[in-house]
């Protein structure tokens, strides 16, 4: 994708994960705007505009929801169903390393795009069709804790049915039945302007802080500025947040400077990285038993391995395959 070295040099998008508060952190926000990261995710594959829409948001939405919380690991965004997009899943590490995938039925896909030709052809199916590509099913929250954290207990997980029209909402649900915290998200994504393949993406997130015990207000104002501030995030625009001429300081400061803005100084910086690994991928299919590793060799007797997030592709010789059973 030739053109979007050239725009990512002038765009003010930061691919890095700023935490914001207002009030003294009576609301707690983080803005997330992918530019490069997303494009060297989606570079890898050749996804049709709806399920590219559908990975861009759901990386997005893994990095801000993972920023939300202290960890040293792994989270992961998962999203599984019935419908012609069979999975999607996004990880981010609590060091950036963000990569992102999809498996889908391309065949019941482009018939799915065909029947909504009406829709804007560039920007894929609308936020709207999302039961149309997922189907049913659910979204799982994993984080997978690493190192001193992890302790006995290195996995905790939630999960939310998929019954609403967008992941977006789906997450509003998740926040309201399993961790009790008023949250309002916004996400967006859209292609580059002049690419069919480059894609901008860009998410805030609000969530309303417990109230402190040193808390001087009363409940009646505190309600009244989580909604002025889920008013005020109503009012950004998907242009405003997918700007590559805006910093996201400038964005911050346009939505909320009477709303005691403190952008905090520590900015979590993203890029594409993927984890798999030639070693990895033979401690994999060492673990298979022999029969199962003979119906994957190939007819020129190789097993050929390809990593679904990044598409590297790794081969084992029948030499390296016999060493496997040693």
């Amino acid at each position: 994708m030739a053109s979007s070295d050239t725009s990512a040099a002038v765009s003010l998008l930061s691919d890095q994960c700023l935490t914001f508060l207002l009030h003294n952190g009576t609301v707690r926000g983080r803005l997330v705007r992918l530019d490069r990261a997303l494009a060297e995710i989606l570079d890898r594959h050749a996804y049709p505009a709806p399920v590219a829409r559908l990975v861009a948001e759901t990386a997005t939405l893994a990095v801000v929801l993972a920023f939300a919380m202290k960890f040293d690991g792994v989270f992961t965004l998962q999203a599984q169903g019935d419908g012609p997009v069979r999975m999607l899943v996004a990880d981010v590490t609590s060091d950036g390393d963000l990569r992102a995938y999809a498996s889908f039925d391309a065949d019941a896909v482009a018939a799915l795009e065909h029947r909504s030709s009406h829709q804007d052809a560039r920007s894929g199916m609308s936020e709207a069709s999302l039961q149309h590509l997922l189907g049913a099913g659910t979204l799982v929250f994993t984080v997978d804790l690493a190192g001193t954290m992890a302790g006995a207990n290195n996995r905790y997980q939630g999960i939310v049915p998929m019954e609403d029209a967008t992941l977006s909402e789906c997450i509003h649900r998740y926040f309201r039945q399993s961790e009790q915290l008023e949250t309002a998200v916004k996400v967006t994504t859209a292609p580059q302007a002049g690419s069919d393949t480059a894609w901008r993406a860009g998410a805030v997130m609000l969530q309303r802080m417990p109230r402190t015990p040193d808390e001087h207000r009363t409940d009646e104002e505190l309600d009244e500025l989580w909604r002025t501030a889920v008013v005020l995030l109503g009012s950004l625009t998907n242009a405003e947040l997918l700007n590559p001429e805006l910093a996201d300081g400038e964005l911050l400061y346009r939505l909320f400077h009477q709303e005691e803005l403190t952008v905090a100084s520590e900015q979590r910086g993203l890029h594409f990285g993927c984890r798999c690994s030639r070693e990895r991928v033979e401690t994999t299919l060492r673990n298979f038993a022999a029969e199962d590793r003979a119906d994957m060799v190939q007819d020129d007797g190789t097993i050929s391995v390809q990593c679904q997030f990044c598409s590297t592709e790794y081969v084992f010789t029948p030499a390296e395959l016999g060493h496997l059973h040693s």
